[in-house]
């Protein structure tokens, strides 16, 4: 578990004895799936409203942060029809990897993760890609589709702690450029549209309640794994996080051509520019929405403005 000693404000308060399962993203393809997620402590309290107090959002925030990870918990994850046995780790995560059941429909379908005794369960959705829906979506979250100033980190780090998802800005535009884009699709619902974040998974759901509340079409969110062992995905480069996840999205959804889209506010240009140079057959298009507040800052060739004046090209 990380507590750091910014965090120990949160990490001292009472518990909740009640514990809960999150199930952080469920995706495939007519071959393979995964399904992944965490057993940890509930956090209870009353939903986030516009009224709410700065000292109030902080306060939710960094007891989100901060978790009570439960390890070697046994679970059972039900998809199609079928049952994988898996467990936790030390850090609460589970992951099922595995063949996707023949009577899996292509689409969103439901999962339900839960303890053999039943104590505890969740449900979610996993998206098995539909065959003809061939182009995919990757965009970054922040700066991208909501309003974050990564480039000043007092402001970034107000805007995380100090407002909740009904108080951040969407980031104009953006809604209805996804939609288009998901909307090339034969079957838009199940477009395989990725929001790929920097943040931990902890704040996996205010930033699900977000990308909701402003109307971008239902997707796969993908948030940083951040523990204190070697399954940890890399926490303070974004680079190496980023490339490793976009590069495993290509491995597992080979039939699919993706648009990449992201901001210049930090290394989202050179990230999808080395993706597409070493996977050309595989990048439809980059779009680079403009906060870098240098404007000689560098734009590669494949570089498009995002949102285009017309969403759909």
């Amino acid at each position: 578990m990380i507590v750091s000693m910014f965090l120990w404000p949160a990490a001292v308060a009472l518990a909740d004895d009640e514990l809960t399962i999150q199930i952080q993203h469920g995706y495939g393809t007519t071959q393979n799936f995964v399904v992944e997620g965490r057993v940890v402590e509930k956090r209870t309290g009353r939903a986030p409203r516009s009224d709410d107090s700065r000292l109030r959002n902080l306060w939710r925030n960094l007891r989100q942060l901060v978790n009570d990870e439960q390890d070697k918990v046994p679970l059972r994850v039900k998809f199609s029809g079928q049952t994988f046995e898996t467990r936790t780790d030390r850090e609460g995560n589970f992951s099922v990897r595995a063949a996707t059941p023949a009577a899996a429909t292509p689409g969103w379908s439901p999962a339900e993760v839960g303890t053999p005794d039943g104590e505890l369960a969740a449900r979610a959705g996993v998206l098995i890609v539909p065959p003809g829906n061939r182009l995919g979506v990757i965009s970054d979250f922040d700066d991208t589709l909501i309003v974050s100033n990564v480039n000043d980190k007092s402001k970034l780090l107000r805007l995380s702690l100090m407002k909740n998802p009904v108080q951040r800005q969407v980031s104009p535009g953006m809604p209805a450029f996804l939609r288009a884009l998901a909307a090339r699709n034969p079957l838009p619902p199940a477009a395989p549209v990725f929001y790929l974040s920097a943040s931990p998974r902890q704040l996996q759901a205010s930033i699900q309640s977000f990308l909701d509340r402003n109307g971008y079409p239902r997707g796969v969110l993908l948030a940083k794994k951040v523990t204190d062992d070697k399954t940890s995905d890399p926490l303070t480069d974004q680079v190496r996080y980023k490339t490793a996840r976009i590069e495993a999205l290509l491995r597992e959804l080979p039939a699919l051509r993706f648009v990449l889209i992201g901001d210049d506010g930090e290394k989202d240009p050179e990230i999808y520019h080395d993706i597409r140079t070493r996977f050309p057959a595989r990048v439809e298009a980059v779009y680079i929405r403009r906060v870098h507040p240098d404007p000689d800052r560098r734009r590669y060739p494949e570089q498009r403005p995002a949102p285009p004046a017309t969403p759909g090209s």
